[in-house]
């Protein structure tokens, strides 16, 4: 950038809530084969006028079926591939939301614990409101805690000191003083992971890096551990700015993504396969990851069935597919939906590297032809 200006980060990200009962019998729906997919991914690249777009489905016991079209970026020839990665936005929550769960199953925390026991000790001078509040109520963005802003993030991208220092000092800010929201009301916010992941980096002694990477994307026994990393991929598809309609590649550097403070709430990128993997975990009696209980309390809307989001999930009920969880994820630069249905033992992936309004239209009319053929009956 000329003239020594630097590009300000770009404001949140996200959205998309939409699924609880699950684990009743399974629903044989019909097979996605590569082609069927990569027909559909195909045409709605071309009718919408995207750069790129990937999609995948794994059904629990199954292969992945992976789908991608297009180009890494505006003006480029390089045809995107199928084990590119994509930025996922706040598709990480969730996975931040699993990570607190295994050190609860560690015994290293616990559920049901205020926000002000978990950095008692370390932040003076806590508001009592936060005593009511727990860690549920913040993956549930139900905390009252507000929303970052603009001045935080242009802090925070000049901010060359250490991510879990950069993240106690947010709690610190917010934790001494009353919580500006309405505690128990849902209201979408990121600051509710960031605080959520200065907990964790209390409980750990780590970075949320250091203990996601070791906990979740690269856990003993898992299949889902390649391609994992944290802000702009460093190859594959670019992200997309639109300036003046044009659609302007965003890069590879610091101003191509969020500031790395924001990592709980959504600076992750992964592959689709890797990612359809760990999605499974979700779903899948078999799994190696998450037990019963654990599954139970991640997908159970908070702080009761009336709710329609989870910890990292929207919750909602399809006529035809039955419960269903979805999320999306944008840093304005690109679109991730993640979609995870127990009834048909299935999860799927949509991802492209822009975020405009057409983009947006495209994501949603693949995920209900996917969802479509995942509601007809098997032959």
């Amino acid at each position: 950038m000329g003239c020594g200006v630097r590009r300000l980060p770009p404001l949140r990200s996200l959205t998309a809530f939409i699924a609880v009962c699950f684990l009743g019998p399974l629903a044989s729906a019909a097979p996605i084969s590569e082609d069927w997919l990569q027909q559909e991914v195909d045409g709605i690249l071309e009718e919408y006028g995207l750069i790129a777009l990937g999609a995948g489905v794994l059904e629990t016991g199954g292969d992945a079926v992976i789908a991608v079209s297009g180009n890494e970026a505006s003006g480029s020839d390089v045809a995107v591939t199928s084990d590119a990665a994509w930025h996922i936005g706040s598709n990480t929550k969730a996975l931040t939301a699993l990570l607190y769960a295994r050190l609860v199953e560690r015994g290293e925390t616990d559920w049901g614990v205020s926000v002000a026991e978990l950095f008692s000790g370390t932040v003076k001078d806590i508001d009592p409101h936060w005593q009511d509040i727990t860690i549920e109520d913040l993956f549930a963005h139900r905390s009252g805690a507000g929303d970052i802003g603009p001045v935080w993030l242009i802090a925070r991208a000049g901010d060359d000191s250490p991510l879990p220092r950069q993240r106690l000092e947010t709690a610190r800010d917010r934790l001494t003083s009353t919580p500006p929201g309405e505690p128990g009301t849902f209201e979408y916010s990121n600051l509710n992971y960031i605080l959520a992941g200065a907990a964790i980096e209390l409980i750990t002694g780590t970075s949320w890096e250091e203990a996601i990477g070791s906990e979740v994307f690269k856990a003993e026994g898992g299949d889902w551990s390649s391609g994992w990393g944290f802000g702009p991929p460093p190859s594959g598809p670019v992200g997309h700015d639109t300036v003046f309609g044009l659609k302007v590649p965003a890069g590879r550097g610091s101003g191509a993504d969020n500031p790395p403070a924001l990592g709980p709430a959504g600076t992750v990128h992964v592959p689709i396969d890797s990612h359809l993997r760990l999605l499974r975990e979700f779903i899948d009696r078999e799994n190696t990851l998450i037990s019963d209980e654990t599954r139970t309390r991640l997908l159970s809307p908070w702080p009761d069935e009336d709710a329609d989001y989870a910890m990292g999930w929207g919750v909602t009920s399809h006529e035809a597919l039955g419960t269903v969880y979805a999320h999306r994820g944008s840093n304005t630069m690109w679109l991730s939906h993640a979609e995870m249905v127990p009834g048909k033992g299935t999860v799927f992936i949509v991802n492209t590297n822009m975020f405009t309004g057409k983009s947006r239209e495209a994501v949603s009319d693949l995920v209900r032809v996917i969802e479509t053929r995942l509601a007809e009956p098997a032959d």
